[in-house]
């Protein structure tokens, strides 16, 4: 009896450290670890005036399924557009649809450099992307900026898209 014992104190050690290790290790993954860029929208040129922009609809260009990443049924400030990570260009068309359902669109195209950056272990690798030109077209948007110049795993906005103010025609007398 006594040999059993002594044969079952290693097995209920291990089996009591194995169960408190979960509790003990901490899972660094679940923080933003992969580049996200975040858009803001803004009154045109150099301002820092954030404004809401509403009726606009965000595709991504070539992107499998073509999905809309925002549909044009809430107002918006801000908006995340991910970027390809098998492509070094990634592009979105911005659709403004008017109340009678008339559609307005541009398209921003993102040149950039992909950077592999190794995380850790548990983590793998994150990527970093080094913006080289940013082209837009059209009548909404009147440019995009990248102000830090790359796009790193940092959650904050990291793209200006200042959008084009519109003057209203005169009315008639």
């Amino acid at each position: 009896m006594r040999y059993h014992l002594l044969r079952l104190i290693p097995t209920v050690t291990a089996a009591t450290f194995l169960a408190g290790a979960p509790v003990s290790c901490s899972d660094t993954c679940n923080e933003n670890k992969n580049a996200l860029p975040l858009a803001g929208f803004y009154a045109p040129g150099n301002s820092t005036e954030k404004i809401m922009v509403d009726s606009l609809e965000i595709y991504g260009v070539g992107a499998p399924g073509d999905s809309v990443l925002s549909s044009a049924t809430q107002s918006k400030s801000e908006v995340y557009l991910p970027f390809r990570i098998d492509s070094d260009t990634t592009r979105y068309a911005l659709v403004r649809v008017a109340g009678d359902g008339t559609r307005t669109a541009d398209t921003v195209t993102f040149v950039y450099e992909r950077v592999p950056r190794f995380v850790n272990v548990e983590c793998g690798v994150s990527y970093i992307f080094d913006i080289r030109d940013i082209r837009c077209g059209g009548v909404l948007i009147d440019s995009v900026t990248c102000p830090g110049g790359f796009i790193d795993n940092t959650n904050a906005e990291n793209l200006h898209i200042y959008f084009a103010v519109t003057t209203p025609e005169p009315e008639e007398p």
